[in-house]
């Protein structure tokens, strides 16, 4: 074996993975040595860290500066996802005047984004309506006439779940920036894959493609 210091050969034979030989002067050189190592080493590891800490401070700054763009985003993916589902049932009317919806077809809320924040993408309060009831109506909608179509299109029971329920579930949701921009994507997806899903009906449809997004768990169970 020869000293990684000095280049001697010694016995190494009684003294196992021994880099150096035995003289003093190549003992502490060594010694030296392997602590510039994990020296420079830990300085590494500490530059890389906070390159990560910056990089992701960079990423939440930039995700904090746009919130309000996630969250119109998300929110066209989710009433489009809504619309989505309304045709596929054939359902071809809007919910409040039962006409056709003309020339726009929108995802309107029962419960308005302004007075209910916490449940704007929760599918079960968003159905599909003519641009004027939703825009003209009374909160997120002809709210007497939204209720009427809710319960001539499914039941008393559900069109209570939507009056009621959901904003009593959720009275409450705080989303971060980075959790709405986050679902972006899932939604797109849902949005993109629609037609290879098979649904049963509406309103499972909207129990699953919830469950799917993440935001709400509770869906709509019929007491019948």
């Amino acid at each position: 074996m020869r000293c990684k210091i000095c280049n001697e050969k010694f016995d190494a034979s009684k003294h196992f993975n021994r880099k150096t030989c035995f003289k003093k002067e190549c003992i502490d050189e060594f010694r030296i040595q392997t602590l510039q190592k994990e020296a420079l080493k830990n300085l590494k590891k500490i530059k890389d860290q906070n390159k990560l800490e910056q990089k992701e401070r960079f990423t939440s700054m930039k995700i904090n500066s746009k919130g309000n763009v996630f969250k119109k985003q998300l929110q066209d993916e989710i009433n489009s996802l809504a619309r989505k589902t309304d045709l596929y049932f054939k359902f071809n009317l809007c919910i409040d005047c039962s006409k056709p919806y003309g020339k726009q077809q929108d995802g309107g809320h029962f419960n308005s984004v302004g007075s209910n924040p916490s449940i704007r993408y929760n599918l079960h309060n968003i159905h599909s309506q003519k641009s004027d009831c939703n825009r003209n109506g009374l909160g997120g909608g002809k709210r007497l006439e939204y209720y009427e179509g809710l319960q001539g299109r499914y039941s008393k029971e559900y069109a209570d779940f939507v009056r009621y329920e959901i904003a009593l579930e959720y009275k409450t949701i705080k989303l971060t920036n980075k959790e709405i921009h986050d679902k972006i994507p899932i939604v797109r997806k849902l949005n993109r894959d629609f037609e290879t899903f098979k649904f049963n009906d509406p309103i499972e449809a909207r129990n699953m493609m919830n469950t799917i997004i993440g935001i709400y768990t509770k869906g709509f169970k019929s007491k019948d």
